[in-house]
């Protein structure tokens, strides 16, 4: 268990004997007010200091110069021999004699199921007796009305209970989930590489320095990354020129021997031999930099907006008059002519030739290879389709892949041209491949 663990479970510790000592205060300030009954004892009691005041003793007995009896009460004076001795309002089940027995029980429970209270003075006890079933007696004394009240009572001290946890949860919980929240964001960041700087304090602490040196971490791997990139392409740049110059002489002096008339015809095809896999290289090269501005998904440069049939004629004408097709049947069906795309017409044109020669090679029995172009809402579609072979199910499954050599490299030039210009590449194998493009 490191720090910030511990850290954690104290302070969720600490929360919650918080939260539970405010909810105990809360339920003991709940029980006062449940177990309150101002009505239980204090009319009573009041209505005997007020008797004990107004009661007069005379020589023909006792009096009482004024009505303080509350309605239903009642009221009895016992002298020491356990005789009623005055009386108002007393009902007529009440005894006139009480022996100790009958008065100790009376000034604790009930007489004859009347709720009683007693007080003593000099010259004997009085009694004062309320209604039948007007309050309960037990350990302690409860009126009527505070049972008929207690379910409401009850509920009312729950529900607080509840408020309070749910306010106290909340302002506690809205803390956690703001940090929370900035360290989610902050891993979100991580995932696409953006410079994360989180504040180092409180429970996570540790945990946003973790985050926070990940993130250099990462900012540091990515410029040696992107110094090594580009490295790299400055590399295959140069490499490129310098190996074109010399091509160039080679190619140049290949065709004019193959035109001397100086040499015989087996000279003459060596020389056309040189010179077609001197184009071979060339195309090789150009592949080479053409990868290497499209492997970190860079944007074409030079995009404008081109029509695409006069494109497809084109591409079409020239590799029919390159002679690799002399064995393949190629069929154009152009259905909108003021088609137009918004693209890097060199990189669109050597799309649509590696598809084209991809087909041609994988079919050296030769195909047929219809090119279908058409308008649908505001994208160009094309689709290319050979009745060949088709095209291996590893292939297609790997067409975002650049292969790790110059074999096969056709296709997945293809699909990163096409998705560099936003557009779509399907590859399908009915009777034969099909490729459907998208142009926007």
């Amino acid at each position: 268990m490191n720090n910030t663990s511990i850290k954690i479970f104290i302070y969720f510790t600490l929360v919650s004997t918080v939260i539970a000592v405010i909810l105990l205060f809360i339920n003991f300030m709940g029980y006062a007010y449940i177990e309150s009954d101002t009505d239980g004892e204090k009319l009573p009691r009041k209505t005997l200091a007020l008797i004990s005041e107004k009661l007069i003793e005379t020589d023909s007995g006792f009096e009482l110069n004024e009505d303080v009896l509350p309605s239903g009460y009642w009221c009895i004076l016992i002298d020491e021999n356990g005789n009623i001795v005055w009386s108002q309002n007393k009902p007529d089940d009440i005894p006139e004699s009480y022996s100790l027995n009958d008065i100790a029980r009376m000034t604790r429970w009930f007489l004859n199921d009347y709720p009683v209270y007693v007080r003593t003075e000099d010259y004997g006890l009085l009694v004062v007796g309320m209604p039948k079933n007007a309050v309960g007696k037990y350990h302690m004394v409860y009126s009527e009305k505070w049972f008929d009240t207690l379910p409401q009572r009850i509920i009312s001290i729950l529900f607080i209970n509840l408020c309070f946890a749910a306010v106290l949860a909340f302002l506690f919980g809205i803390k956690l989930y703001r940090r929370l929240r900035t360290l989610t964001n902050g891993i979100s960041d991580l995932r696409y590489e953006r410079p994360v700087r989180l504040k180092e304090r409180g429970i996570f602490k540790e945990i946003s320095a973790n985050i926070n040196k990940t993130s250099e971490a990462m900012e540091r791997k990515n410029e040696k990354l992107s110094a090594r990139d580009n490295a790299r392409a400055n590399w295959i740049a140069g490499i490129s020129h310098d190996i074109r110059t010399p091509l160039s002489v080679i190619i140049g002096k290949s065709e004019e021997i193959s035109h001397s008339d100086s040499l015989d015809e087996g000279a003459k095809k060596k020389a056309m031999v040189i010179t077609a896999q001197g184009m071979k290289i060339k195309k090789l090269i150009e592949d080479m930099n053409l990868i290497s501005s499209l492997e970190y998904d860079m944007q074409p440069s030079d995009k404008k907006a081109i029509k695409i049939c006069p494109l497809l004629r084109q591409t079409v004408t020239d590799i029919i008059n390159s002679g690799i097709a002399d064995n393949c049947d190629i069929e154009l069906e152009l259905k909108d002519e003021k088609s137009t795309v918004t693209a890097d017409e060199a990189l669109i044109e050597r799309a649509i030739y590696n598809i084209i020669n991809n087909s041609i090679q994988h079919n050296k029995d030769g195909c047929k290879i219809n090119i279908t172009q058409r308008t649908k809402d505001k994208a160009t579609v094309l689709e290319i389709a050979d009745n060949g072979r088709g095209i291996p199910e590893e292939t297609i499954k790997n067409i975002a892949q650049m292969p790790c050599s110059a074999h096969g490299m056709g296709l997945p030039m293809a699909y990163r041209i096409i998705k560099a210009h936003g557009g779509n590449f399907e590859i399908t194998n009915d009777n034969g491949a099909k490729i459907r493009i998208e142009l926007y």
